[in-house]
């Protein structure tokens, strides 16, 4: 039992750190937001301007990188599920190509064992290694006793 209230309090520990570290980390996240805001309000209109520009330029150069990277992949921008593959689509050819050869394969090996089944029962050393004698086959009367019983 002191185990078990052991393992409990240090569960509960760490769960009390943690809610202290997300309040602390909160808190910082919110001075710094007021700090933020206190700021934005004393900006000159020349810093205003910049600071507008700036964003401008970094929205048309994310922009431009997504377009580059649609066109490296060879979709476009509504493509976003052939983007999920990207260079890999390659890599899936192959994989599928092998699959199939491998499916291919074992439809062959399957076909070729129920083929040889088949073959065995109909064949010479069958009829040679059954109970009865092979001159028991060519008896005409040995049909009408098979469909009797």
């Amino acid at each position: 039992m002191n185990t078990n209230e052991n393992k409990t309090e240090k569960v509960n520990d760490s769960h009390l750190m943690n809610d202290a570290q997300l309040m602390v980390e909160a808190q910082i996240a919110n001075h710094i937001v007021d700090l933020l805001d206190h700021r934005v309000q004393q900006l000159t209109p020349v810093e205003v301007q910049r600071l507008s520009a700036a964003r401008s330029l970094a929205v048309s150069q994310l922009t431009s990188l997504q377009t580059q990277a649609a066109s490296h992949h060879g979709v476009n921008q509504s493509g976003h599920v052939l983007q999920w593959f990207g260079h890999h689509v390659g890599q899936h050819k192959i994989m599928s190509s092998a699959l199939l050869v491998v499916a291919m394969l074992l439809a062959l090996f399957v076909a070729q064992q129920f083929s040889f089944t088949h073959n065995l029962e109909n064949s010479d050393a069958f009829l040679l290694a059954s109970d009865l004698p092979p001159e028991a086959y060519a008896d005409k009367g040995f049909n009408a006793w098979l469909d009797s019983n």
